[in-house]
């Protein structure tokens, strides 16, 4: 149990501060393509087979209160977007795909959703260490923005509106 809090801590710290929040250049900073995830359905999946779109990726934890109260956000977006070139893909940081399933289930979670482990190579690679975390793909798969606004900021609509003119 104090190891799942030490964890619970890492992976859960907010990343508010607006040196974070700045946008990175709009130079690739890195293919991301060739990571492998894991579908509902135990299919793997790379971001590679969403090329052609921007991809806003969603790394979350059941535990982590922030990411929880981000997802209604998150939903809205979808809805808003959903006639624009862009995927929202959210991805669970969590070694046990069972309860993530039947998370995903009760919580009626629609939209991508793959799972990685705690300490997966994607995350390590990329130096993705704290939870909730957001980050823009673009058209090629590599990274635009590593620190993406929270989808309750409305700057983040604001930002992804420009990117559509």
């Amino acid at each position: 149990m104090k190891h799942l809090l030490i964890l619970g801590v890492l992976f859960c710290i907010p990343l508010f501060g607006s040196a974070i929040q700045k946008r990175d250049s709009i130079k690739c900073m890195g293919d991301v393509c060739h990571y492998v995830f894991k579908d509902t359905l135990n299919n793997e999946r790379t971001l590679g087979e969403l090329k052609g779109k921007y991809i806003f990726l969603d790394i979350w934890s059941m535990s982590c209160g922030p990411c929880l109260r981000e997802m209604s956000y998150l939903e809205k977006m979808v809805r808003k977007y959903n006639d624009k070139p862009i995927c929202f893909v959210s991805i669970c940081v969590e070694n046990n795909a069972p309860l993530w399933k039947k998370f995903l289930k009760r919580k009626e979670m629609s939209g991508i959703h793959w799972i990685t482990p705690i300490l997966s190579p994607f995350l390590r690679e990329n130096g993705f260490i704290g939870v909730p975390r957001f980050i823009l793909l673009d058209k090629n798969g590599c990274i635009m923005w590593k620190y993406a606004k929270f989808p309750s900021d409305v700057n983040l609509q604001k930002e992804l509106d420009e990117l559509f003119k």
